[in-house]
């Protein structure tokens, strides 16, 4: 989980001093705005992970549905991802 985060820190990090570099966002104290950065892909796993608890959750409840059926569940996990993420508006 550390390393993880470590490496949120450096993506942060150089989205920062590329969108600095660039000219694209102007910031006073570059560690506040990689630390916005930083909380910003933070809180996107986690909402990425919820979700795929959410289908985790929706494919075991059909689960004999799924296997009377012949279903690839790998498949079935992509596309109930995709169509949950839709419904909430969450980007993949």
């Amino acid at each position: 989980m550390v390393r993880l985060e470590k490496r949120f820190a450096a993506e942060a990090a150089f989205v920062v001093r590329f969108l600095t570099s660039e000219g694209l966002v102007e910031a006073p104290a570059k560690s506040d705005a990689r630390r916005a950065v930083e909380a910003s892909l933070l809180e996107d796993r986690e909402r990425e992970r919820e979700l795929d608890r959410e289908v985790e959750a929706l494919l075991r409840s059909n689960a004999q549905a799924i296997r009377t059926s012949g279903a690839d569940y790998a498949e079935m996990f992509r596309k109930a991802k995709k169509l949950l993420a839709a419904k909430k508006k969450i980007p993949l």
